[in-house]
């Protein structure tokens, strides 16, 4: 972060920033270090490999020097510089192809480069961890923007909901369960509200209904006193949770949480089951009528009911709503919320969407987080990848709901077809950005001119001109008297505005004249005057829509109870303006000069001073009106500011108008020139927002008259119609009518007025009409005021005051400067749309996602939005791109997921697995369980052990904390599983080797008596037999017999009996067909990558899988039971050494503390119990013998004879000072070995 601010500082943000040569170093065990050691482990390894050496030698590399790879396809010596292409290195090593392949596709997935170098470029490290890349400095300072936010932090009792409804794969409560534990709050309290009872124990005699802002507290205190903690033990004992046995210590957390999930079981029976969307406790929190209300409004709508219909006191309410809303829609349990935040607008969109990020990264957080705090994270933009995936799957649900809210999607739509309801709702959604943007457009486009026409008729005619408008042209014929002795100097186009080119008088003062220049431009000259009026009359009809467009956008997004006022009441239009009285000029006496002396003296003092009806109509605000509407007996004022776009209601100036009774007094009369002056008040408004366009609420006391000019006779709307959404609102025509009584009133430029100013008047016409004044309009007009607009929209209230002084609308502006005006306000409208505008864009990169979550992901069943919300529903346990997401995300964030959770713990303590609720069940889960002695218990987000124990939690191996698949290329895999193959090979024949000579080798008996526990002849030629037989099966064995496959079981490979069985006859028959090889073992690279990495890149061990995968062919072994891959690279064989010891593990009934090897029903000890009574005498006695895992390891014993005598000794030392120090009754438990090349 440092070094992206040091590469931007005194830089401006529009400018590019570079971040070559910026290097980090690479952190031991970080993310980016762990993602990166496969390929450097395959780049060191390919340095030493004799052919590179080989390369080397012929391409001058220097010795000493290590190569870079580059997702471009190239080697770089990382000290010369030197390149080599991919080409050249497949010319010139070809057995390298694989390897470097590998290599560039690793590089690729990894940001770019693999090195051997301890530092990687910043540019990398962004890339790999998915920032966005910043080419500018201001995009570098979004970036780092973002690494600076504070993280969002769950608190210990997260959203309430863990233990019933979460996210991930940890273990909730299943529906027999949840019905469990209503019964017993039932039978504890005979029907009684829990909620009630342990408020009135703890509360004791308190009356007071506790308030929301106290609800989080008020839980706590209760959960968390002697009383609730007794309850909840109650609970874990009755139930036989974990905590119930003895030693089983509870975390004041987890009986938090225990009693929490009580609760809110007790409060409704639907609470764990799907309701219908936005449903809670039967209760529909966005329903239709809700549209425009306050979250406080429906909240009491909502406590109303659970007070009505769900045994809930006035006194508890608030913490019955509370603990409901904390997981279905926390949204309303932001603090401090502002009243104009509305249900179905688009503020409302984006803030929802945000809480709902927020959430998926720390549940619970937001209940804990003001208005403001939300706001900030809705201002930052998108600079993680991770982010923007979250954050469009997070716009989903909110634009269904506005849908919804305003009738453009019923319910049973989006349980139909979500995809399309969704689309229908994104497109509805940017429907008003899109409206307000054209808006923009079309009042930003210049009304023609006559001087534009004129240019553009000259540019046809005498095409190539480059003079047309500087002032080269003298009148050199009929030169009008008075002129004699002047030169007046026009431009062609000056001339053709005013027909004057056409005559022929004019020509150039110096150089060739502009008719033998361009012979052909007098013949085809056509008089710009027709055209103009044409054209304007066209362009001002669109440009009249779009500013009735524009004030329409004003009055529909107004509150609903506002618009319901201006369709149903009676309409009074009120214009703004000073006092323009004066003396007016009277006409002389045509008298001698003493009668006029002597009438001015006596007629002074009995003048009095009135205003001009001329005057009055040019002082009068164009820039806005007042509205004021009587309904229901109620009348009340809205400031319709036209320049600005906006509209607001003044309490204030409603009764002013009411006081001085403006509503009746008569409009004035255009007959009369002058009238007495109107009465000055100070009105609680600031005159200039409608005099000059200053926008309101800076000052908003001044001097000035209202005065009545029309009313709408007849409401839009009767007073028993529906009042509509906002956005209906503005679609339909019901303010059409009150919009056109504005514009026809109070237009801010009237048709004449404009068609004035876009005629213009040359110098030459004003000569010729005798103005001796400089020429007042702007034909190339240019709103000069655009720096102050944005002033005025800046966050800034210092700002905002300087763009007053500075943007003030003077009297003198032309009109066209007026109209820029609008078409300026109406773009930063348009701009103001940023909500609809981001949320829209979002939604629609959200569309490929859901469209992708809507099909089975990784063996998922279909997820269907019924009433659950998306991110609510698809985080259930099986859609990775949900999961994936937001585990970086609480990575980036300082939460800790389970997988990170996982990492700073032993592996055997906390582990991922499989699982199914009821045996019954159809069901299998991926769930993460912990340890406790011997049993496997649900881990909370905390890390804590809960509920009841799970029985039937099956794993084999560690699942990789990393997402293997998104890093390792399909060729990563096939890659080492080639080398293992030949070692495999080598395996067996040492074996087979070592066997051949048992007699003399008592090491050989050590090992068998440990893994097969026995060492007799019989035993030792039984294992010969099957190794020879799994040793020939490779001979014709490719890695063509292979599969690569994706699953959900925590294995790393699998034999296909069947398959096996088919190409076994076919290589016994010869008859092996080239193109339809039967693949038989299934390799699953997401953990065998894992399973590869954890043992150091050891191809030795991966041809242990091999063998054991080989032993389920030719030899027909089963699984009954599993070693355990441990932390640094070591093996918990206590399993197959306690098999071996005690025969007894082999009956299904009996009890151990190792988990069964299969999940599925028959299991494997199932099996072998069917076949035993036709199993050799020796292996019915001794069943270690088809134990696949026994013989996989007892084949690497034996192979570390030879390949590591000293790794050799090691392990038996262990393994039998194991069994001497173990009881014949009791287990191993744990029996560390190391089965790799070395110990290290």
């Amino acid at each position: 972060m440092n070094k992206l601010t040091l590469r931007g500082e005194k830089l401006q943000a529009a400018q590019p920033i570079a971040l070559e040569g910026a290097y980090v170093s690479l952190e031991p065990d970080s993310t980016l270090e762990d993602t990166l050691q496969p390929g450097r482990d395959l780049l060191r390894k390919l340095h030493e490999a004799p052919s590179f050496q080989k390369l080397r030698a012929i391409t001058g590399l220097p010795d000493h020097s290590t190569l870079d790879v580059t997702d471009a396809g190239e080697f770089i010596a990382n000290n010369s510089g030197k390149r080599l292409s991919y080409a050249a290195v497949l010319k010139l090593a070809p057995d390298l192809k694989e390897d470097f392949s590998v290599l560039v596709e690793m590089a690729k997935r990894t940001g770019g480069r693999l090195s051997l170098s301890d530092s990687i470029e910043l540019g990398q490290w962004l890339k790999f961890h998915g920032y966005t890349i910043p080419k500018t400095v201001g995009e570098s300072r979004k970036l780092t923007n973002f690494m600076k936010m504070k993280p969002p932090v769950s608190p210990s009792t997260g959203n309430y909901w863990e233990l019933i409804r979460t996210q991930g794969n940890a273990v909730t409560l299943a529906a027999a369960q949840r019905a469990q534990f209503r019964k017993l709050i039932a039978t504890y309290l005979k029907g009684d509200s829990l909620l009630e009872h342990l408020s009135d124990s703890v509360l004791g005699g308190r009356s007071a209904p506790v308030m929301r802002s106290e609800a989080e507290e008020t839980l706590i205190k209760l959960v968390s006193s002697p009383i609730g903690s007794s309850w909840a033990q109650a609970f874990v004992r009755d139930l036989d949770w974990y905590g119930a046995n003895a030693g089983q210590t509870q975390t004041t957390e987890s009986l938090q949480m225990i009693m929490l999930t009580s609760l809110l079981l007790d409060l409704h029976p639907d609470i764990g089951e799907q309701e219908p969307r936005n449903h809670i406790a039967g209760f529909n929190l966005y329903a239709v009528e809700f549209i425009e209300k306050t979250f406080a409004q429906v909240q009491t709508e909502f406590e109303s009911h659970l007070n009505k219909y769900h045994r809930v006191s006035k006194k508890n309410v608030a913490l019955a709503a509370h603990l409901l809303l904390a997981q279905a829609a926390p949204e309303f349990l932001v603090r401090d919320l502002p009243s104009t935040l509305l249900l179905g607008t688009p503020q409302w969109v984006e803030f929802c969407r945000v809480v709902a990020v927020l959430e998926i990264m720390a549940p619970g957080s937001t209940r804990l987080m003001t208005y403001e705090e939300v706001q900030r994270w809705q201002r930052l933009d998108s600079v993680h990848e991770s982010q923007k995936t979250l954050d469009a799957l997070a716009a989903v649900d909110p634009l269904l709901d506005w849908a919804l809210f305003n009738k453009l999607l019923q319910p049973d739509e989006i349980s139909k077809t979500p995809e399309q309801s969704l689309e229908k709702a994104v497109a509805a959604y940017a429907r008003p950005a899109k409206t307000l943007a054209k808006t923009a457009e079309i009042l930003s486009r210049p009304l023609p001119s006559r001087k534009s026409i004129s240019l553009e008729i000259l540019k046809h005619v005498a095409q190539g001109c480059t003079y047309l408008e500087e002032e080269v042209m003298t009148q050199k014929r009929n030169r009008p008297l008075e002129d004699a002795y002047s030169d007046v100097l026009m431009s062609p186009v000056e001339l053709h505005m005013s027909n004057d080119l056409a005559t022929g008088d004019w020509d150039r003062k110096k150089g060739e004249s502009i008719y033998k220049t361009f012979p052909f431009m007098s013949s085809n000259l056509i008089s710009p005057d027709g055209e103009f009026h044409r054209r304007f009359n066209s362009d001002y009809v669109t440009h009249t829509k779009a500013l009735h467009q524009h004030v329409k956008a004003a009055l529909s997004s107004l509150p609903l109870p506002a618009r319901r006022r201006l369709l149903k009441g009676q309409l009074t239009l009120f214009i703004v303006r000073p006092t323009v009285a004066k003396l007016q000029d009277r006409t002389p006496i045509k008298a001698n000069p003493l009668a006029t002396t002597i009438d001015a003296i006596l007629q002074a003092k009995y003048r009095t001073e009135t205003e001009s009806h001329v005057d009055i109509e040019q002082a009068t605000g164009r820039y806005g009106v007042i509205i004021g509407s009587q309904f229901e007996n109620t009348f009340t004022c809205y400031e319709l500011f036209t320049l600005h776009g906006g509209c607001r209601e003044n309490t204030e100036l409603a009764a002013f108008i009411q006081r001085e009774n403006l509503v009746h007094a008569t409009a004035r009369s255009d007959k009369s020139k002058h009238s007495l002056p109107a009465k000055v008040h100070q009105i609680p408004t600031n005159i200039e927002c409608y005099t000059h366009g200053v926008p309101p609420g800076l000052v908003n006391n001044s001097r000035g008259i209202i005065e009545r000019i029309a009313v709408l006779s007849t409401p839009p709307l009767s007073p028993d119609a529906e009042t509509q959404g906002y956005y209906q609102s503005f679609y339909s025509n019901e303010f059409d009518a009150l919009a056109n009584l504005v514009l026809k009133h109070r237009p801010i430029a009237t048709y004449d007025e404009l068609v004035r100013e876009c005629w213009g008047q040359t110098r030459l016409e004003a000569i010729r009409a005798k103005r001796n004044k400089d020429l007042d309009t702007f034909l190339n007009f240019v709103v000069p005021f655009k720096s102050c607009i944005e002033d005025l929209t800046s966050d800034d209230l210092n700002r905002q005051l300087d763009g007053v002084a500075a943007c003030t609308l003077e009297a003198a502006m032309t009109v066209l400067l007026m109209i820029g005006a609008v078409a300026q306000v109406a773009t930063i409208a348009a701009r103001s749309m940023t909500n609809i505008t981001k949320a829209s864009a979002i939604a629609k990169a959200g569309l490929g996602l859901f469209s992708n979550l809507l099909n089975p992901l990784d063996g998922a069943t279909d997820l269907l939005v019924q009433g659950s919300k998306l991110l609510h529903k698809g985080l259930n346990k099986s859609l990775a791109v949900l999961e994936n997401t937001v585990s970086e995300l609480r990575r980036l964030s300082g939460a800790k997921p389970y997988h990170q959770l996982a990492g700073t713990l032993d592996s055997d303590v906390i582990r991922l697995g499989t699982w199914r609720p009821v045996q019954t069940s159809q069901d299998v889960f991926q769930v993460w369980g912990i340890r406790r002695g011997d049993d496997w218990y649900a881990v909370n987000r905390l890390g804590q052990p809960w509920g009841a124990k799970l029985d039937d939690l099956q794993f084999k191996f560690g699942l990789p904390a990393l997402n293997w698949r998104k890093i390792m290329p399909k060729g990563y895999t096939h890659g080492y599983l080639k080398k293992a193959l030949p070692v495999a090979k080598g395996k067996l024949d040492e074996a087979l080797f070592l066997l051949a000579d048992a007699e003399s080798n008592s090491d050989i008996r050590r090992v068998f008596s440990c893994m097969f526990g026995t060492d007799s002849d019989e035993a030792i030629q039984h294992v010969q037999k099957r190794l020879r037989e799994m040793r020939k099966d490779l001979d014709s064995f490719s890695l063509a017999n292979i599969a690569f496959k994706k699953t959900k079981v925590p294995a790393v490979a699998a034999l296909n009996v069947p398959e096996y069985k088919a190409w076994k006859k076919a290589v016994i028959d010869n008859k092996i067909d080239k193109n339809s090889v039967n693949q038989f073992i299934d390799i699953y690279p997401d953990h065998l990558d894992h399973f590869y990495r954890s043992n150091k890149y050891d191809e030795s061990r991966v041809a242990d899988v091999l063998i054991h995968e080989m032993s389920h062919g030719a030899p027909g072994t089963l699984d009954l039971y599993y070693g355990a891959p441990l932390d640094h690279a070591l093996y918990n064989a206590a399993p197959l050494v306690d098999l071996a010891r005690n025969p007894r593990m082999a009956d299904p009934s009996f009890i151990n503390p190792y988990p069964k090897a299969q999940k599925k029903a028959p299991t494997h000890l199932d099996r072998f119990v069917s076949v035993r009574a036709s199993l050799p005498p020796l292996v019915r006695e001794h069943p270690a013998l088809y134990n696949a895992d026994s013989y996989e390891v007892a084949v690497s014993l034996i192979h570390q004879l030879k390949s590591d005598p000293p790794g050799f000794s090691i392990n038996m030392a262990t393994i039998e000072r194991a069994l001497k120090t173990t009881d014949a009754g009791e287990f191993i438990g744990r029996l560390e070995v190391s089965l790799g090349k070395t110990l290290d």
